[in-house]
């Protein structure tokens, strides 16, 4: 990961910040992170941008022929979703704490493993494809507990179906007479 400050002063005539040298220079780069500060110098505003940076991998560039990414989470119960965004909430913590990307941790296609078959032990975790020893010695207890917490929660009910009570009217229709029910005059 690289870094670059860009500092541009606002240009009166034009009321705008002159970004040609900024344009110019994410050709070919991948930005990751950008932090403006805007600050008075000398009476003109000014512009800095702090931009986090890494060239761009022309290996990471999609084909237009490569198939689509897979979502692992569709392909889970109602139930199980809920536990693999846990999961995923602890995954990007975990990235954001050792600095490294959360991919590395673990996949999306592991994580939608660990909520479908909930594994209660490190023997539980190995048997999953692309976990091995050294992410279950690392992460394991932490992962088991992510699942355990999140057992002992009740399972959400899956939605109902929208399906109207036998005398309900549905929204848009009036409410006849005798479902709507007597309220006596206030005493006056």
């Amino acid at each position: 990961m690289r870094v670059s400050v860009f500092t541009m002063k606002l240009d009166r005539a034009t009321g705008s910040f002159d970004t040609g040298a900024l344009d110019a220079f994410h050709k070919g780069r991948e930005v990751l992170e950008v932090g403006e500060h805007f600050f008075i110098h000398e009476q003109v505003p000014t512009l800095a941008l702090v931009i986090r940076y890494r060239d761009a991998d022309p290996a990471r560039v999609p084909r237009p022929d490569s198939p689509p990414r897979k979502d692992w989470r569709a392909e889970l119960e109602p139930q199980a979703q809920a536990l693999y965004d846990e999961l995923r909430t602890w995954r990007h913590r975990r990235s954001k704490h050792e600095g490294m990307p959360p991919f590395l941790i673990l996949g999306n296609r592991e994580l939608a493993a660990i909520a479908a078959t909930r594994p209660d032990s490190q023997a539980g975790l190995r048997a999953i494809d692309g976990i091995g020893a050294a992410k279950v010695a690392r992460w394991g207890q932490q992962i088991l507990d992510v699942v355990t917490a999140f057992g002992d929660r009740p399972w959400p009910d899956p939605a109902p179906p929208n399906v109207p009570e036998p005398n309900d009217p549905g929204p848009n229709e009036p409410v006849p007479n005798e479902l709507v029910p007597e309220v006596p005059d206030a005493p006056g």
